[in-house]
């Protein structure tokens, strides 16, 4: 096996050591790919490439169009590792090419991606490289000298697509979105409040009303689906995060690392900083505070997302909402605190903001059960043994 790692908009430098590590021949194609472009001078070179190296399979976090057309080309597999849900770009033609194998963190995601279509998919957890987490030694770096009491790394969706064409929704429309907000916003209990509420007749209404209105829907997917997961979704996402982050600062010091264009209006009791860069900064920030919040999107319905797992592997406390399948991979309570609703929340926020001892040793057990079962390692060597015998 020879793999040739493309690199995307995403990152992956620990997927490629830790293959190295793995005794993997492995090479870097050396220019960058766009993840959505489709470009046959591009394509071209990379089936050259290919054939010059001797590649047998191709990888990259997310899927890259060009990587997957040439992969197809050249009669090899391609692996797809995917961070983000719920992920749409599998729904197309190239999505569906029977030499993609994805990687899919979450287990409702990967299902409708199987049942779309998608020949091969594997549910497996995000992961951290335990290599890079050890040599950080970040907990025992911060050694308790705190930054903050609480804080949040992350987007805060202010340049949603729904606000984007929010003056092209008519107020009844907008009425009715609002009681959609209302309804699912704040209720982390692993139901989805949002799928099923828009049907093909409202959107027609929309459009009929404002023939301005237009979505780019480049996917097979019904428009209906695509409305929900990237206007409705994204824009709830932003309602839940400055309101509990303000909700929060009333009565806490609160940091948000962030890149989102934030109104001080908005978040007058939060500390707002520039974003963490990934790796070692963003561990030393994780182990330097003493609740590291986690508010998933909605369109996250059955997995974990890259942060909490990088919390934990940076020795942090996580506070993270209610879902089925982070309770199915850490004990709550004792490697990991969920909540469930707003009232919840502030009630653990206060307990484990006056309880250092516990909440301490519920992140040491996060801490070691990151480091023993979820890691780059044993995630790629259990992808890449599917890959072979399938």
């Amino acid at each position: 096996m020879k793999i040739l790692y493309v690199y995307g908009t995403a990152k992956g430098n620990s997927v490629v050591l830790t293959l190295r590590k793995m005794q993997y021949d492995v090479m870097e194609y050396p220019k960058t790919q766009n993840n959505s472009a489709m470009d046959k001078e591009e394509i071209d070179e990379i089936v050259a490439y290919i054939k010059e190296h001797n590649i047998t399979h191709l990888m990259s976090i997310h899927l890259i169009n060009n990587i997957a057309v040439a992969a197809y080309w050249s009669g090899i597999k391609y692996i797809p590792i995917i961070w983000d849900a719920p992920y749409l770009r599998p729904y197309t033609v190239v999505g569906k090419l029977d030499n993609v194998w994805y990687s899919v963190f979450d287990k409702l995601d990967c299902q409708r991606m199987q049942e779309g279509g998608c020949p091969h998919v594997m549910y497996q957890p995000l992961s951290v490289d335990r290599d890079k987490v050890l040599q950080w030694n970040s907990k025992k770096r911060v050694a308790g000298k705190y930054i903050s009491d609480i804080s949040f790394v992350g987007n805060l969706y202010e340049k949603n697509d729904y606000d984007r064409c929010l003056d092209r929704i008519p107020a009844n429309m907008q009425e009715y979105f609002r009681s959609i907000f209302e309804e699912a916003a704040f209720k982390w209990d692993g139901i989805n409040r949002v799928y099923g509420k828009t049907s093909k007749e409202i959107l027609e209404y929309i459009r009929f009303v404002s023939p301005t209105f237009k979505m780019h829907n480049v996917f097979e997917v019904e428009d209906v689906r695509y409305f929900e997961v990237a206007y409705l979704i994204r824009k709830l996402a932003n309602i839940e995060r400055i309101c509990v982050l303000d909700m929060l600062s009333e009565q806490h010091e609160v940091f948000l690392y962030t890149n989102s264009e934030v109104e001080t209006s908005l978040l007058p009791g939060v500390r707002i900083r520039p974003p963490v860069p990934d790796g070692e900064i963003c561990s030393f920030a994780y182990a330097g505070t003493k609740i590291n919040l986690n508010i998933s999107l909605k369109g996250i319905e059955g997995g974990t997302p890259q942060r909490v797992m990088d919390i934990l592997g940076a020795g942090g406390f996580v506070l993270t909402n209610y879902c089925q399948e982070t309770a199915e991979l850490f004990e709550e309570d004792k490697e990991i605190v969920m909540f469930r609703t707003p009232e919840e929340l502030l009630v653990k926020v206060d307990y484990y903001l006056t309880h250092e001892q516990e909440r301490e040793q519920i992140a040491e057990a996060g801490h070691k059960k990151v480091l023993e079962c979820y890691t780059y390692e044993k995630k790629l060597q259990q992808l890449l043994e599917w890959v072979e015998r399938t």
